[in-house]
Order: C-alpha cells, then structure tokens, then sequence
C-alpha cells in the first residue's frame, strides 16, 4: 500500500480497484519468494565456493602427509584389530562376514573395530582438524 500510495501518479487502474490491488499484491508477493529462492541459491553457492578455497588452500604435501600418517597408525594396530579394522573399512566387509572368516562372534569383530577407532583418533589427534576439513562430506 505504501508503494502505491508513493507511485500514485504513474498508476494507472483499468479495471475495478479490489481486481487492481489483489493483483497488485499477487505480484508483489510473487517478487518476493522468486527474490526470496534466488537469495537462498547465492548464499549455497557463496558457502559452496568458500568452502572449496579452503580445500585448495590444504596443499598437496599437507594430504600425501596425512595419508602416510594414517597409514603409519593403522600399521601400529594390534593384528586382530587392524584386520579386523581393514576388511570393514577397506574391504567394506560386514561384521558377519568378517567374524564368519576369522570364525569369531560378530560381537568380537564390534569390539575390535571400536578399539582400533580408539586407538587410532589417540595416535591421530593432532590431524582430527585436517581429517575433518578432508572428509566432512564424507561423514
């Protein structure tokens, strides 16, 4: 109503005044959702950009060291655990399957598996922040 009353001049009502103001908010209303969806879509993409700069801001030599200090980590499981660890997170192996070839319960393989989760976020600690910019859309 105030747009209208500020553009008084330039409007011109060719039909009655109730069909020229519904319509009149009917459009309004329009331009703003479309407004509305296209300041959503520039905000996801600002995010979306933001957030691969800060991929390519962690250089090659940052990921191949990780990787080698993962790999470092998983070497110092015990046995049972980092079989157990690499047939399901590697192998993507159940649990069952896994306990069906080692011939031990399922409940065992649980165990072993949480264990070298511990084990490896202790010896991993001070690359969490890395591992999680890495794979958050993985997670």
């Amino acid at each position: 109503m105030t747009w209208m009353w500020e553009n008084r001049e330039f409007i011109t009502i060719e039909s009655s005044l109730s069909n020229y103001l519904f319509r009149s908010v009917y459009n309004r209303t329009l331009t703003l959702i479309t407004r509305k969806e296209v300041e959503k879509k520039a905000a996801a993409e600002f995010y979306m950009r933001r957030n691969e700069l800060v991929l390519e801001d962690i250089n090659r030599y940052q990921i191949e060291e990780l990787i080698k200090r993962i790999e470092e980590a998983i070497q110092k499981l015990p046995d049972s655990y980092r079989e157990a660890f690499v047939m399901h997170r590697f192998k993507n192996m159940t649990y069952k399957e896994i306990a069906m070839r080692l011939k031990v319960s399922s409940k065992t393989i649980d165990y072993r598996i949480q264990q070298a989760l511990k084990l490896l976020r202790v010896e991993l600690k001070d690359y969490l922040p890395l591992i999680f910019i890495l794979f958050k859309d993985l997670l």
